[in-house]
């Protein structure tokens, strides 16, 4: 429940970061929330037990959040696209091999920098933000007081398990560790400059924290049957069709285009998350439809990007057509993949 609440609540801070000082600093705050709720969440499994739901869904709920936050600001030109392109194409390149592996029965081991991965992109993205707002007013007494409070919760949590003498867990010293390093960004850079030091350190590591996953991957498929149909799955679903779409955000200012670019990815990223449940029943994915979809994603959003570029007048909005034929291939085979597989979705309920 606490995990399908963060789900259904991230179109808002998705929203709001369109906005400006005032939205972003509640964009802030939602993003905050929603984060404690993955913090929650973990307690939970940790006390009860993890549920099979749970751990579906967790994994999948932080993709979400990372579309929903990094897209946006990837249209308003915060962060760059290659940024954005490298960061998705790890995600899905590793969900499509996560998939490829377990129908083998092949392990495939969750780095501890992969771990550590997903933290720092949360908290960078939470600190950029707060560049962001407060860009104009850098020296303001409430930006000092927004960027050095933060600190005071993963530092009590140190203290407290200090006195009480509990074993300190690494992800209180890895928390208090950004924050000190994004304040320090902050005073020695000013907000642009800092701005831009932490996404490259979000993009390299997270490129870099996929390479064990494809050393894992490269040993279990190489030489394996059908293994050239799944390099055409990765090259078309993990590389081709995420760059493809982020290079086509805000580029049509029409309404609901942004939306419908943002939703195919988030969409995608969703499924993928779901065909790993499915790779664990033993269901192998139809390569056939999944070209399918890929290529006319792919298609379209190469005719919308072309039309831009090469700035091709027609008499009708033939790009705006494109980006929604796209959205509407990628829901229909959403929904498609539901209703073939709903019996083994609904195991884990």
């Amino acid at each position: 429940m606490v995990t399908m609440t963060r789900i259904v609540l991230m179109p808002i801070p998705g929203y709001l970061l369109y906005g400006e000082s005032r939205e972003l600093m509640a964009a802030l705050a939602a993003t905050v929330i929603l984060g404690l709720t993955d913090w929650i969440d973990g307690i939970m499994a940790r006390k009860e037990g993890p549920s099979v739901l749970g751990g579906l869904l967790d994994p999948i709920a932080d993709k979400i959040f990372i579309a929903v936050i990094y897209l946006p600001l990837t249209e308003r030109g915060v962060i760059a696209p290659w940024m954005t392109a490298c960061i998705f194409c790890r995600d899905f390149i590793v969900t499509a091999l996560r998939t490829s592996l377990s129908l083998r029965e092949a392990p495939m081991r969750t780095s501890k920098l992969a771990k550590y991965k997903t933290a720092i992109q949360m908290v960078g993205i939470g600190y950029i933000i707060l560049f962001l707002a407060f860009a104009q007013t850098p020296r303001s007494i409430y930006v000092w007081l927004s960027l050095s409070l933060p600190i005071a919760l993963p530092l009590g949590l140190i203290l407290y398990r200090a006195i009480q003498g509990i074993k300190q867990g690494p992800r209180s010293r890895t928390m208090i560790a950004l924050m000190i390093f994004a304040l320090l960004l902050w005073i020695f850079l000013g907000p642009n400059y800092a701005t831009q030091v932490y996404l490259y350190i979000i993009t390299g590591l997270t490129v870099f924290s996929g390479f064990s996953y494809f050393a894992d991957a490269w040993s279990a498929l190489r030489g394996t049957p059908g293994s050239y149909k799944e390099f055409i799955r990765f090259l078309l679903e993990g590389i081709l069709v995420p760059i493809a779409f982020v290079l086509l955000l805000g580029k049509y200012d029409a309404t609901n285009m942004s939306l419908m670019i943002i939703l195919v990815i988030t969409l995608e990223l969703a499924m993928g998350g779901l065909g790993n449940l499915l790779a664990e029943h033993k269901v192998v994915p139809q390569f056939r439809w999944i070209a399918l979809k890929s290529s006319l994603q792919l298609l379209c959003a190469i005719l919308a990007l072309c039309l831009y570029y090469f700035e091709i007048s027609v008499s009708f909005p033939l790009g705006e057509m494109a980006i929604a034929a796209a959205f509407l291939a990628t829901l229909i085979s959403s929904i498609a993949s539901y209703i073939r597989h709903r019996d083994i979705y609904l195991t884990v309920l």
